[in-house]
């Protein structure tokens, strides 16, 4: 098996309690296309334990929330792909001072025996980095119309 840990962030135009919140299961709904979480339990909730899944190019990925912190504006989460890997994902929004903060984003993911490897590329520096870039530019879109800027 192979395991894989990467961190990387970016900064964002709005306050860290405000950037938080497009980081949970809802609130990627509003910048990241097709992100259309399905709850098992039947609704969406912010508990840790809830249940969610997701399609991507065809495959379930089944994630559980571990924490929603929306006063120390943290989110962590885990999730597996039946039969490919396995993991952590977390963010945290830290503010700079100026009304903008900086996210970080780290994932922990193991390859589980038969999946593919290729799955792994996207943790290559400069392919998290290009990762890191869209999601700056996903969210700052539509924090940006948000606000009405």
């Amino acid at each position: 098996m192979t395991r894989i840990q990467v961190t990387g962030g970016f900064e964002l135009p709005q306050r860290a309690d405000d950037a938080i919140g497009y980081f949970t299961p809802e609130g990627e709904r509003a910048w990241v296309p097709g992100w259309e979480p399905v709850y098992p339990a039947g609704e969406s909730s912010e508990e840790p334990g809830t249940v969610f899944v997701t399609q991507h190019g065809g495959a379930e990925t089944l994630w559980t929330v571990v924490e929603i912190d929306r006063v120390s504006c943290r989110a962590s989460y885990v999730r597996h792909r039946p039969g490919e890997w396995a993991g952590a994902v977390s963010v945290s929004c830290e503010d700079s001072g100026d009304g903008s903060c900086v996210v970080t984003v780290a994932y922990d993911t193991t390859l589980l025996p038969g999946g593919d490897a290729s799955y792994l590329d996207q943790f290559d520096p400069s392919a998290y980095a290009e990762m890191m870039r869209e999601w700056a530019e996903g969210v700052s879109a539509v924090a940006g119309s948000a606000r009405g800027g």
